[in-house]
C-alpha cells in the first residue's frame, strides 16, 4: 500500500510540475489506468490529503477523491469507510488552506450523499453543529462550510431545516469572521431550496434572516471584497425564483438597496451590475409586488441617471449604464404600460433637454427599450415620439445621433405602417447617416434602414435607384460588422420591393455569391452568414425564373456551409432552403434527401458538455473554488440552430408537400423530442412545425369541406387522424406545464389556423380539454401566469402588461375559433367564455382589449349560428356600446359583431334596425380605418338579407354601394355579393338603375386574387353573363368585365 501511493502522490506531482504535453497526457493517464482503477484509491488520496506538504498536491488530491468516491465507495469495506470518514472530519479541522479544505468538505458532502440516508454516519451532523458553534473561528468556517457543500449535492439534512436555521440565526451575525457570515448566507441559499410551502414556520424563520443577509452583503461591499460580494449577489437572484415568500415583506427594502448599490459610482462597475441584475429580476418575478407596493416610478427615477452614465467600447461588455436600459425594459414589457411609460416619458423629454450629450443619449436608448412592451399604449403618441426622434437623429453629437437610430429601429419594427407614411422625411435622415465616417452609426444607420424597410412595400420604388446604388457602394467599401448589416439590409430592399428588385439581381447575386465562399475567420463566416440569409430572401422577390440560373451553384455553397462547424451559417443556411423552397415547391425534391438529414442531425446536437474526468481540466481546479463536479454548460447558440432546424423543417414540408412524405415519420420524432426543449424559442418552433405538419397533411389528403358541430360528421383522412393522435396529446402537454406566455400564444395562434382549416375532427377527442386550458388562461390561474411566492393574490386591476394582453387576445381567438368549428355545439363553451370576454369590454381597458372583446364575441355570434340566441339580450347592448367607440378597431370589431348577431339569433331584432342603422351610418363616412367602413357594409348585408322589408333599401344602397369594393376585410365580400346578387336576381329598381355603378365594383375586384372565394367568384362571372344577355346597350363585352363573358 505504501509504495501505491507513493506513486500515485508522484504521478499527481507529475501533473501539477508537469513541463510538455506529452508529460500531461502520461500522467493522467497513468492515474486512470493504474491508480484509479481500483477501491484502494480512496484510502490512498485522503492519506496524501493528510500527509502531503504540498497545498496544490493536497487540492488536487480532494478533487480527484470527490470523484473516485463516486465510483467506489460502496466497493470499500466497512472499516476501511469507517476510517476515511473519521479521517476526512479530522483533515478538515486541519487543513490550514481555503482550497483543499473547502475541497474536502465537498468529498464529505459527496459521502454524506450516501451515508446520510442510510443512517450510516450518525456523528457527522453532531460534528458540524459542534464546529459551527466553536469558540475557534476556523472551526465554524469548517462547519458551515461543509453543511453549504452538503446541500448542494443532498437533502440529507431536509428534517434539520429548523435546527439549522436556528443555527445560522447566530452565524450570520458571526463577531469574528466574514467568511463564516458569507458561507452562512451561500448556505442559507441552499437550503431555501428545501422548504416547503407548508412549512409556515421555517418560512417566518427564514425570512427573518434576510436583513441580516442584507447586512453581510453591505459588509463585503464596504470592506471590497469583490469575491464574497458577488456570493451573496447569487445568493440573492436565487432567492427571487423560490416558489415561497421568504422575501416577499422585504421587497420594497430590498428593491431600495439594489437601486442604491447600481447608483454608487463608488463601486465597481461588476459589482453595480450585479445590484441592477438582481432588479432586473425582481421584475419578472415579484412584479405584482412592486405594482402594489408603488416602486415602478421610484425605480425608473434612479434608473434613468445610471442610464446616462459612460459606456465601455466593447460592446459585449456589460456596465451600469446597460444593465439600467435592460432592467428599463423589463419594466416595459412585464408591468402595465400605463406604469411605466408616463414616467419614463416625462425623464426622456428632461434629458433630450440638457445640453450633455450623454443624457440625450440616454432618453433615445431608453425609448428604444420601452417601444417593445408599449405598443398598444403608445400608439396615439407615435408622432410625438418620431419627431422626438427626428430631433436625434439630427443631433450635433455622434452619440445621440447613434442612439436615435437605434430608437428609430424599434419604431420600426413594432410601427412598420405608421414608419413607412413617414418615409418622406426618414429616408433621407437615414442616408445622410449612412454617409458618416463613424462606423458606429453607419452600422446603426443600416439597422434602422433594415427595420424601415421591412414595412415599406411599394413606398420603397421611389427611392429603389438610389438606394441600391448606396447598398452597392457600402457593399464594396464598408467593413466588419456594418458590411453584414449592409447585406441584410439588401435582404430586406428585396423583400420589400419583389419583382422590382430584379433589374438588380445579376449586379448583387455575384457580389453575394462570391461572400458566399468565404470561410477563412468569423468575420468572413458572418458575412457569409448573413449573405445566405439575403440571397433567400432575394430568391423569393424575383421569383424562379431569374433565379433558376444560379440555383445550383448557391445550393452547393449552402450546403458546404453546413458542414463549416458554425451555428450561425447553419441557421442561415436553413433559412436559405426554406425560401428556396417556397420559389421552387416540388422543384425543390431532389434537395431534400441532403438537407433533411441536416435539419435532424441540428435538432439531435448535444448541448451539454461536461468536464472530462482525470483530464488536465482539472487543473483549473486548482486555481479557484471548482464548480459541481457534473455541472452543465447550457449553448445557446446549439438551441438556435435547433429552433431554426425545427422551423425550417415545418415550412419544407409545407412548401414541398407530398415531396417530404418520406421524411414526416423522422422529422415529427424529432418534432416531439423538441416540444419539451429547455428553451423556450424550440418550444415554439416545435409547436408550430407540428401543427404546420398538421395542415400540410390536412391539404394532401383531399378531404371534403368540414362541417361545424359535434359529432364530428366529415371525419378527418385516415393519416391526418394518426398524426393527430401523436401531435395534439403532446402540444397540450406541452402547454399544461408551459411557464411562458409566448410559448402558450404561440400554440393558441398555431391551433387557430390548423382549426379553422381541418374543422372540428383535428379537436373532437380534445375540446373539454382545451376549453379547460382557455378558462384558466381567462381566470389568470394558468401555470404561464403564475407569479412565484405571491402570498397576496392577484392585482385587481384593469391594467396588465401588453404580453399579459396579448396572451389573452390568443386566447379569445382561439374561443373564436372554436365557435366557429362546434358551431352550436359550441353553447355549453360559450356560457362559461362570454363572461370572460365580456368583462373586458369597459371603458377603463386599453383600446386593444375593447378591440380583442368586439372581435371575439363578433366570432362566437358568427360560428354559433343559432346556438347565440340564449346570449342576445346579453350581448346586444354591450356590442351597440361598441359601434360608438372612440376606437377605429373597436367600432369595426362592433360593426362585425353586430351584423353576425342580427343575422343568427332566432330573436326578432327588427324593431332594433333603425337605431342600428343610426348607430351603422357614421362607420361609412371618412373612416382612418379601411375595414371599419367594411365591417358596416358586412353587417348592414346581414341585416337586410334577415329582415329585407324592415330595411329601407332604397335609401341604404346608395351609401352601401359607395362604398365598395372592400379595401380590407375580405372575408365580408361573401355577405356583402350575397345580398347584391339576390337584389339582382329580384331585379330591385335601384340596383337595376344603377348598374353601371355596380359593374365598375365587379371589374375592379373580379381580377383580383385572394378576395372573393371561388363559389363567390363563379357566381358573379355568371350574373355579369345575365346581365350582358339582358342588357345589351351596357356593352360589357368593351369593358374590363369582357375578358370575363
Amino acid at each position: 500500500m505504501e509504495e501505491f501511493v507513493a506513486g500515485l502522490e508522484q504521478t499527481l506531482r507529475q501533473v501539477i510540475n508537469f513541463d510538455t504535453n506529452d508529460q500531461i497526457k502520461e500522467a493522467t493517464s497513468a492515474l486512470k489506468t493504474k491508480y484509479f482503477a481500483e477501491a484502494n484509491c480512496v484510502p490512498a488520496l485522503v492519506h496524501i490529503i493528510q500527509t502531503s506538504p504540498q497545498k496544490e498536491i493536497r487540492q488536487l488530491a480532494a478533487v480527484e477523491l470527490r470523484k473516485q468516491v463516486t465510483n467506489w465507495w460502496t466497493a470499500l469495506e466497512l472499516d476501511v469507510r469507517t476510517a476515511v470518514k473519521a479521517k476526512l472530519l479530522e483533515i478538515i479541522l486541519n487543513e490550514p488552506e481555503s482550497l483543499p479544505r473547502h475541497s474536502t468538505a465537498r468529498v464529505i458532502a459527496t459521502v454524506g450523499r450516501v451515508e446520510i440516508p442510510a443512517n450510516t454516519w450518525s456523528e457527522l451532523i453532531a460534528f458540524l453543529f459542534q464546529c459551527s458553534s466553536s469558540p475557534t473561528a476556523g472551526h465554524r468556517e469548517v462547519g458551515v462550510y461543509v453543511i453549504y457543500a452538503i446541500f448542494e449535492v443532498t437533502d440529507a439534512f431536509a428534517e434539520n431545516l429548523r435546527q439549522l436555521l436556528e443555527l445560522f440565526s447566530r452565524t450570520i451575525v458571526d463577531p469574528e469572521s466574514s467568511v463564516v457570515r458569507t458561507t452562512t448566507v451561500q448556505a442559507l441559499g441552499k437550503i431555501a431550496d428545501f422548504i416547503e410551502d407548508d412549512q409556515k414556520e421555517e418560512i417566518a424563520m427564514f425570512s427573518e434572516l434576510v436583513p441580516h443577509m442584507v447586512n453581510v452583503l453591505q459588509q463585503t461591499l464596504t470592506d471590497g471584497d469583490e469575491e464574497s460580494a458577488v456570493k451573496c449577489f447569487d445568493v440573492f437572484d436565487q432567492l427571487l425564483l423560490l416558489e415561497i415568500p421568504v422575501i416577499s415583506k422585504h421587497v420594497q427594502s430590498l428593491i431600495q438597496f439594489f437601486l442604491n448599490i447600481g447608483s454608487n459610482k463608488s463601486y465597481e462597475p461588476i459589482v453595480r451590475v450585479q445590484g441592477l441584475s438582481f432588479l432586473m429580476w425582481a421584475v419578472v418575478y415579484k412584479k405584482t409586488k412592486i405594482q402594489r407596493l408603488k416602486l415602478v416610478g421610484p425605480m425608473i427615477q434612479a434608473l434613468m441617471p445610471i442610464a446616462a452614465e459612460e459606456e465601455p467600447e466593447d460592446l459585449d461588455e456589460d456596465s451600469p449604464a446597460r444593465l439600467a436600459f435592460k432592467v428599463i425594459n423589463t419594466l416595459a414589457t412585464n408591468l402595465p404600460p400605463q406604469q411605466v411609460f408616463p414616467i419614463a416619458a416625462e425623464g426622456i423629454l428632461a434629458y433630450m433637454q440638457n445640453p450633455e450629450p450623454l443624457f440625450r443619449k440616454a432618453a433615445m436608448v431608453t425609448l428604444a427599450v420601452l417601444v417593445e412592451g408599449s405598443v398598444d399604449f403608445i400608439r396615439p403618441k407615435f408622432n410625438e415620439l418620431l419627431t422626438l426622434v427626428c430631433t436625434g437623429l439630427r443631433d450635433p453629437d455622434a452619440t445621440v445621433r447613434r442612439a436615435a437610430c437605434m430608437a428609430l429601429s424599434s419604431l420600426a419594427e413594432e410601427f412598420d405602417e405608421e414608419v413607412a407614411e413617414n418615409h418622406a422625411t426618414l429616408l433621407p435622415l437615414v442616408f445622410n447617416l449612412m454617409n458618416e465616417p463613424t462606423p458606429e452609426i453607419t452600422k446603426q444607420a443600416c439597422n434602422a434602414l433594415d427595420a424601415i424597410l421591412e414595412g415599406l412595400g411599394d413606398n420603397i420604388l421611389q427611392y429603389l435607384p438610389e438606394l441600391m446604388q448606396k447598398l452597392i457602394h457600402m457593399l464594396e467599401n464598408a467593413q466588419g460588422e456594418t458590411r453584414a448589416i449592409v447585406v441584410a439590409a439588401i435582404g430586406s430592399a428585396a423583400h420589400a420591393s419583389g419583382p422590382e428588385f430584379t433589374p438588380y439581381f445579376v449586379e448583387v447575386t455575384k457580389r453575394l455569391q462570391h461572400l458566399m465562399s468565404l470561410r477563412s475567420n468569423d468575420d468572413e463566416i458572418m458575412l457569409r452568414s448573413v449573405s445566405t440569409d439575403a440571397l433567400g430572401a432575394i430568391a423569393v422577390a424575383v421569383g424562379k425564373d431569374a433565379f433558376r440560373p444560379y440555383l445550383n451553384d448557391l445550393m452547393v455553397l449552402a450546403m458546404e456551409g453546413l458542414h463549416l462547424s458554425n451555428s450561425r451559417l447553419r441557421e442561415c443556411g436553413f433559412y436559405f432552403f426554406a425560401g428556396i423552397a417556397q420559389v421552387f415547391a416540388d422543384e425543390f425534391a431532389p434537395y431534400l434527401e441532403a438537407i433533411v438529414p441536416q435539419l435532424i442531425h441540428s435538432c439531435k446536437l448535444d448541448e451539454n458538455t461536461t468536464r472530462l474526468e482525470n483530464d488536465i481540466e482539472d487543473l483549473d481546479e486548482l486555481e479557484g473554488e471548482e464548480g459541481e463536479e457534473d455541472s452543465y454548460v447550457f449553448k445557446s447558440a446549439i438551441a438556435d440552430e435547433k429552433e431554426v432546424a425545427a422551423d425550417t423543417i415545418g415550412e419544407l414540408f409545407q412548401y414541398t408537400g407530398s415531396a417530404f412524405l418520406p421524411y414526416v415519420e423522422s422529422t415529427v420524432k424529432e418534432l416531439l423530442e423538441l416540444s419539451t426543449h429547455l428553451a423556450d424559442g424550440v418550444r415554439k418552433a416545435s409547436c408550430r412545425s407540428l401543427f404546420n405538419f398538421l395542415r400540410a397533411f390536412y391539404k394532401l389528403s383531399n378531404s371534403q369541406e368540414w362541417k361545424a358541430g359535434l359529432p364530428v360528421t366529415v371525419p378527418l383522412h385516415e393519416n391526418v387522424a394518426q398524426l393527430n393522435s401523436l401531435v395534439m396529446p403532446a402540444i397540450l402537454a406541452v402547454w399544461e406545464e408551459e411557464d411562458e406566455k409566448m410559448v402558450v400564444f404561440q400554440i393558441c395562434s398555431e391551433m387557430v389556423e390548423t382549426v379553422r382549416l381541418c374543422g372540428p375532427g383535428i379537436i373532437a377527442e380534445h375540446v373539454n380539454d382545451i376549453a379547460a386550458k382557455l378558462q384558466l388562461l381567462f381566470e389568470k390561474k394558468a401555470y404561464c401566469q403564475q407569479e412565484l411566492a405571491d402570498d397576496e393574490g392577484l392585482l385587481e386591476e384593469d391594467e396588465q402588461a401588453e404580453y399579459d394582453a396579448l396572451l389573452i387576445t390568443g386566447a379569445s381567438d382561439l374561443v373564436g375559433a372554436l365557435a366557429a368549428v362546434l358551431g352550436a355545439s359550441f353553447v355549453p363553451y360559450a356560457q362559461v367564455f362570454i363572461p370572460h370576454i365580456a368583462k373586458y369590454y369597459k371603458k377603463s381597458k386599453p383600446s386593444s382589449e375593447r378591440s380583442m372583446a368586439m372581435g371575439c364575441l363578433g366570432e362566437i355570434a358568427n360560428g354559433m349560428s343559432t346556438g347565440i340566441t340564449d346570449f342576445t339580450e346579453q350581448l346586444f347592448p354591450l356590442i351597440v356600446k361598441g359601434l360608438s367607440d372612440e376606437e377605429d378597431e373597436v367600432r369595426s370589431n362592433a360593426a362585425f359583431a353586430i351584423g353576425a348577431l342580427c343575422q343568427n339569433t332566432t330573436i326578432d331584432l327588427s324593431s332594433q334596425y333603425p337605431a342600428l342603422l343610426t348607430a351603422l351610418y357614421p362607420l361609412f363616412q371618412g373612416q382612418d380605418l379601411s375595414n371599419v367602413t367594411d365591417n358596416a357594409c358586412g353587417a348592414v348585408a346581414r341585416m337586410i338579407m334577415k329582415h329585407p322589408n324592415v330595411v329601407p333599401v332604397e335609401q341604404v344602397l346608395p351609401v352601401f354601394v359607395q362604398a365598395l369594393p372592400l379595401k380590407v376585410d375580405f372575408e365580408e365580400n361573401e355577405p356583402v355579393y350575397k345580398l347584391l346578387f339576390s337584389l339582382i336576381r329580384a331585379q330591385n329598381a335601384w340596383i337595376f338603375a344603377n348598374l353601371a355603378q355596380l359593374l365598375a365594383v365587379f371589374a375592379d375586384v373580379l381580377p383580383r386574387e385572394g378576395e372573393l372565394k371561388p363559389a363567390t367568384r363563379l357566381e358573379m362571372v355568371e350574373i355579369v353573363k345575365q346581365l350582358n344577355q339582358q342588357f345589351p346597350a351596357l356593352n360589357i363585352a368593351s369593358t374590363p368585365l369582357g375578358a370575363f363573358l
